[in-house]
């Protein structure tokens, strides 16, 4: 039953880490590719509100993914002990969310946090691929 659930809920932690990342890269998209996507206004309408949808829920994804990954140590804890390559990823997401929190309660004047911030949403892909 643990394994089970230590899966679903690895799988949770992966859906909802991949919906809070789609924030910069949908920005990305918008930046680069904005002109060329009006061109096809009904793609372009539904895009604007997945868009819409993923920029204001950003930080609720992210506390979700942080809540999961707290539930997913404590199943994987209980059935097989410590997975150091797990204590890694989770780690990196716990410094993702202080740095999201940082800037989403400070609004720092300087972007060197966010640079970072989305880097280590890289790391954490990194790391999430080499603890699967």
């Amino acid at each position: 039953m643990f394994e089970e659930l230590g899966e679903f809920t690895g799988g949770l932690i992966i859906f909802f880490y991949l919906l809070t990342v789609l924030n910069y890269v949908l920005k990305f998209i918008t930046k680069k590719f904005g002109k060329t996507l009006r061109k096809a206004p009904k793609f372009y309408k539904i895009y604007i509100e997945m868009m819409k949808f993923i920029f204001k829920n950003h930080r609720l994804f992210g506390l979700i993914t942080i809540l999961l990954v707290l539930t997913h140590f404590v199943i994987q804890f209980i059935d097989k002990g410590i997975s150091v390559t797990g204590l890694i990823a989770a780690s990196c997401m716990f410094l993702e969310a202080i740095l999201g929190s940082f800037g989403a309660f400070t609004k720092p004047k300087k972007k060197i946090w966010l640079y970072i911030h989305r880097g280590l949403a890289i790391i954490i892909f990194i790391a999430i691929v080499i603890h699967l």
